[in-house]
């Protein structure tokens, strides 16, 4: 078994993934993709805040890496209560 962390497609995003913060901090798990999966388009997704939890949406561009293990953001911890709920 590999269990090598690697990067995959957004499409390949680990179920419940845990989300980090530009720190390398887990804010979250992952709970859904926001995307065209027919045209291939990445929104975003939709991460349960680890702290309060609420179901936030993180951008697409706030998203430089998805790994085998984690969701990567560029987010600083004091931006997450800035984000959107998720409704």
């Amino acid at each position: 078994m590999d269990d090598e962390e690697r990067e995959v497609a957004w499409l390949a995003m680990p179920e419940k993934a845990p989300v980090m913060d530009q720190a390398g901090e887990e804010i979250g798990r992952a709970e859904e993709l926001l995307g065209d999966k027919e045209g291939d388009i990445f929104h975003g997704i939709v991460v349960r805040l680890a702290h309060g939890g609420r179901n936030v949406e993180v951008r697409a561009d706030r998203i430089p890496k998805i790994t085998t293990r984690r969701v990567y953001t560029d987010l600083a911890a004091d931006e997450l209560e800035q984000l959107p709920e998720y409704r």
